[in-house]
């Protein structure tokens, strides 16, 4: 008489076996949703694309990291030195050969006295320009103190005794770049004569207020706006650009994270403890593969890449119409492979990178068994009590 139970049990059983809970999908159903890179298959767009881990896959990666002050802005060197520029305040001092001329004095008694005249501090005004008495308007924005020297000079030729013209900035206005954000003291700071890059002014602003790996420095030079973390400015010497006028850094925490899903030793978004880490490290920081349950074939980093990456990794290929922007990718890592361990530790993570293990088929066979002991247990626990009752 328990037969009947049981095989309805059983055939139930089977029925809700597509049905079993699961953390996430299968490594075969993930590697079935892609086709080719991209390509259609069955009139169904695919929506991403598969690249194993491997010693290529890494190569090409380490060529396209994300792009930036370099890639923003042209390297360059150093501004043009001294020149001044609208707003700026400066001294003209004017000097002759003998006294009598246009600038020169002499005492009550007729005698030699001063052959030279400091005029008083002056703005260049919106036009660029500034006046100098029998000289009239000079154009001074744009040229160092010693060009405008040397034009004064020349429009005071004809009507001073041999006159020599010293221009001093006093104030400088218009050679200046505005730090904020997470430094000691914000401000509007000069530029050196001899350059100064994006590291420089960030310790004239007082130095950075948190951790290097979790802040971030945005530059934006007019229209164009360029982002690059602070430990690769200092890593990287060639992104620690030179500045240029009327630049505006603002400097922003922003801690970087990655979310680790599906068979691991815990579920969790985790942040980045440095400026660098790797899968093989993320993977450890998610407690590890859990034995019973992971499929060591079936671990993914899903992310959204550059489209020249992308293009790369096809070798060269534009299938599904990517030519710029972020592309839908998944990295498999079988970690079966002994060389995945070696690769898992070149493979970088990048920041909102979601890291998932899949459960092994097995899995859903165990429980599919757990289900069938239950039920056979609860049918034996009641043939037990009606035999009781009996």
């Amino acid at each position: 008489m328990l037969r009947i139970p049981i095989i309805l049990l059983i055939t139930a059983s089977l029925a809700a076996c597509s049905s079993l809970p699961n953390a996430g999908p299968t490594a075969k159903t993930i590697l079935s949703r892609q086709q080719n890179g991209g390509a259609q298959s069955r009139g169904v767009a695919s929506p991403y694309s598969i690249f194993d881990v491997n010693a290529g896959t890494v190569a090409v990666l380490s060529r396209h990291r994300p792009t930036g002050f370099l890639g923003s802005f042209a390297a360059g060197g150093p501004p043009s030195s001294g020149t001044l520029g609208i707003g700026d305040m400066v001294s003209v001092s004017i000097f002759e050969a003998s006294s009598g001329g246009l600038f020169g004095t002499s005492d009550a008694t007729g005698s030699a006295g001063s052959k030279s005249v400091q005029l008083p501090p002056q703005q260049i005004d919106r036009g660029g320009r500034i006046n100098v008495p029998y000289a009239g308007s000079v154009v001074a924005a744009g040229r160092t103190p010693a060009q405008v020297g040397q034009a004064i000079v020349s429009a005071l030729s004809s009507k001073a005794i041999e006159p020599q013209v010293l221009v001093t900035l006093t104030q400088n206005a218009a050679n200046l770049v505005t730090v904020s954000g997470e430094v000691g003291q914000g401000g509007r700071f000069p530029l050196a004569v001899k350059g100064t890059r994006v590291l420089d002014a960030i310790a004239l602003a007082g130095g950075p207020q948190a951790a290097a790996h979790d802040l971030f420095v945005r530059l934006t030079r007019g229209s164009r706006t360029g982002v690059e973390s602070l430990t690769s400015l200092v890593s990287n010497p060639r992104e620690n650009i030179y500045l240029r006028a009327d630049d505006q850094l603002f400097i922003y925490r922003e801690p970087r994270t990655f979310t680790v899903l599906g068979a691991t030793g815990k579920n969790d978004t985790i942040d980045f403890t440095s400026d660098r880490v790797t899968l093989a490290e993320a993977i450890g920081k998610s407690g590890g593969l859990n034995d019973s349950r992971s499929d060591a074939s079936g671990v993914f980093v899903f992310r959204y890449e550059d489209a020249a990456a992308f293009r790369e990794l096809r070798g060269g290929a534009t299938s599904g119409g990517y030519r710029s922007g972020s592309v839908p990718v998944v990295y498999r890592l079988d970690m079966k492979n002994p060389g995945s361990f070696l690769w898992s530790q070149r493979f970088l993570m990048r920041n909102k990178d979601v890291l998932y293990i899949s459960n092994a088929p097995s899995t859903d066979l165990a429980k599919f068994l757990q289900m069938i002991g239950g039920g056979v247990g609860i049918v034996s626990a009641g043939a037990n009590l009606s035999t009781i009752g009996r």
